[in-house]
């Protein structure tokens, strides 16, 4: 398992525990998960329903190396190449969008509601950041950088948000 993966799996832990109980709506950790790919997009199956039943994830959103070819000092006589790198994690959570009879729209008091349970989770994705920033020397951290927080949806069913975080660490030779 590499350096990154130990590092969104920490980040995954945190949130989990973020999004448990007493927050206002929890969601159970099994459906707190890693996701892979280019973006997170909650699934809809006959019997499941993950933005309904509540969906919080990790996923590895890139890394990139920290410094370039030419700067000073190169890769030394030793051939290790550069070993720092940022890691951009995404945290994200998806919920039920407030819905209606399809005589009517939803009332203001449902779009309060999910406004009010889209900044409990904020401060879960928040609390889940502060929670892998105690961890940095156990996991070999330097800076952590939060980025966006990107509101999605109403989609389909589904109504949510996603952070970026940057992570300097060293990916070890």
């Amino acid at each position: 398992m590499t350096h990154v993966l130990t590092i969104a799996q920490a980040l995954l832990a945190c949130l989990q525990n973020a999004l448990a109980a007493p927050h206002i709506a929890p969601i159970a950790p099994e459906y707190v998960m890693l996701r892979g790919g280019a973006e997170v997009t909650p699934l809809l199956g006959t019997g499941d329903d993950e933005c309904c039943r509540g969906l919080g994830w990790v996923r590895i959103a890139g890394k990139s190396g920290l410094l370039e070819i030419n700067d000073p000092g190169g890769n030394g006589l030793d051939g290790c190449f550069r070993q720092r790198r940022v890691v951009t994690l995404e945290l994200g959570t998806a919920r039920c969008a407030p819905s209606a009879p399809v005589s009517g729209v939803p009332t203001e008091d449902q779009w309060a509601q999910a406004v009010t349970l889209m900044d409990a989770d904020s401060g879960a994705m928040e609390e889940a950041v502060c929670c892998l920033a105690a961890m940095r020397d156990d996991l070999r951290l330097g800076d952590l950088a939060v980025r966006e927080y990107t509101p999605f949806g109403p989609d389909g069913n589904c109504l949510g948000a996603t952070m970026l975080i940057d992570i300097d660490t060293n990916v070890c030779c």
